[in-house]
């Protein structure tokens, strides 16, 4: 049964036994939190920024717009989000997750409403650069793994894996994407899409709270007795300064970069990866969906041996996956080899619960949304030009061969960085007492 912990700092308002009796009855309320983040991250990824796939060639057939010009829907807002990603998580330690997470999502629904009302491409670009992506971002993306990892010590790859769970499972929602802008056209699915997600949001708010501590609980429900009066030494930690100094901080930030450099460009063009093989559109679509999908089960497997074992070390494995992924996606010349490749490629888009878990342990609780952050800014910095330049390549060729046997070699840099990661972990932190 979850302890609470009576402290000043726990307002009365906020303890588990005056706010939602019903959820707060349960053994642990950070489960409920859990829950709640995970469910607004199926809604996500099924009516969020994985629809951007789905409106490639709608845009191009109204707009007249080239692949490339396209692609800047994901790369202007990558951009944007790398900028302004240690503001970000300044805003989320200043004011806290639940806050910049409220009005961030009032911003991305004004933004679908927007993107109904869009009559040019560049219109359309300018709405995925900032409500749709960096408002989104810190609504959704950004807004489960600092809260859950305040809330779970002990457990922390398994909450993040479950979080990531429900964007893994929120792919099933695609096709109905699909089907909604084939029946109703691009601009109406997305306000439906919109109105959707706000809900989502909103039951999400009202549902989480940003730390155990606020309603007079602790880390994974566990006795204030094992942590002392000071609280749980996760509460402590390393500064962005120390962090940086550190080797490991770059070799994950920059093995990261790789693994979603590949990820995040076959995503957003798989679709028309498989139209220019000759394939159906709705076939793309299923296996986008299936990637997606495959994921969850996944991110259970890594978050049990990331918990048990060194997480840098199963980060190795799954970059090793991602780039098998590649080579099958490049020879793929039939439905069951695509299925293959999408099966080692969803290894690239499950690394966010081991990475954040990571971060976590090695640098502590205390600024882990400005280091989060701050490795997210590298990580939208890097992936940013993925889908530019697979749009590039195609428009230059005429096909994805050339841009797929680039992501080759992204792959083996991503591989090198991780085992320099894994040698790099247990390095001291310097200055650091107690990250």
């Amino acid at each position: 049964m979850a302890t609470k912990l009576e402290t000043p700092d726990a307002p009365a308002s906020s303890r588990p036994s005056r706010l939602l009796p019903f959820l707060a009855a349960a053994p642990f309320y950070g489960w409920w939190v859990l829950l709640a983040m995970s469910s607004l991250r199926v809604v996500a990824s099924g009516f969020g920024n994985n629809v951007r796939s789905l409106l490639v060639l709608p845009l191009e057939d109204e707009f007249g717009a080239t692949r490339a010009e396209v692609s800047l829907m994901a790369t202007t807002g990558s951009v944007a989000i790398a900028l302004t990603g240690p503001l970000g998580g300044w805003l989320m330690d200043r004011f806290g997750t639940r806050r910049v997470m409220f009005v961030c999502l009032l911003i991305t629904f004004a933004g679908y409403v927007m993107l109904w009302q869009s009559q040019a491409l560049w219109q359309v670009i300018v709405v995925f650069t900032l409500p749709l992506g960096l408002a989104y971002n810190w609504a959704v993306l950004n807004s489960g793994a600092p809260i859950l990892n305040n809330w779970f010590d002990r457990q922390k790859a398994r909450a993040l894996s479950l979080l990531n769970v429900g964007h893994g499972a929120g792919a099933l929602l695609l096709p109905v994407m699909a089907l909604t802008i084939s029946e109703l056209g691009w601009r109406p699915a997305m306000l439906v899409a919109g109105i959707v997600l706000l809900s989502a949001g909103l039951i999400t708010v009202a549902i989480g709270r940003d730390t155990p501590e606020e309603m007079g609980l602790t880390p994974d429900g566990d006795p204030p007795r094992e942590h002392g009066a000071s609280g749980p030494p996760s509460a402590a930690g390393a500064t962005l300064a120390q962090a940086v100094r550190t080797t490991f901080f770059w070799a994950i930030a920059l093995g990261s970069a790789c693994m979603l450099i590949i990820n995040i460009s076959i995503v957003f063009h798989m679709v028309p990866i498989v139209e220019s093989r000759g394939e159906s559109e709705g076939l793309g679509a299923t296996l986008l969906s299936l990637q997606l999908f495959l994921t969850v089960p996944i991110v259970l497997v890594t978050a049990w041996g990331a918990d048990r074992l060194d997480g840098s070390k199963v980060l190795v494995v799954m970059m090793a996956c991602t780039f098998l992924g590649v080579l099958v996606l490049l020879a793929a010349d039939s439905v069951l080899v695509y299925i293959l490749a999408m099966a080692l490629l969803a290894f690239g888009g499950s690394n966010w619960a081991i990475l954040w878990a990571v971060l976590g342990r090695k640098y502590g609780r205390r600024y882990y949304n400005a280091i989060r952050m701050t490795i997210y800014s590298i990580l939208t910095a890097g992936i940013a030009i993925g889908p530019l330049l697979a749009g590039v390549t195609y428009d230059s060729t005429d096909s994805y061969t050339v841009w797929l046997q680039v992501l080759i070699g992204v792959g083996i840099a991503g591989i090198v960085l991780f085992l320099y990661a894994v040698k790099a972990i247990r390095e001291p932190i310097p200055g650091a007492r107690n990250a």
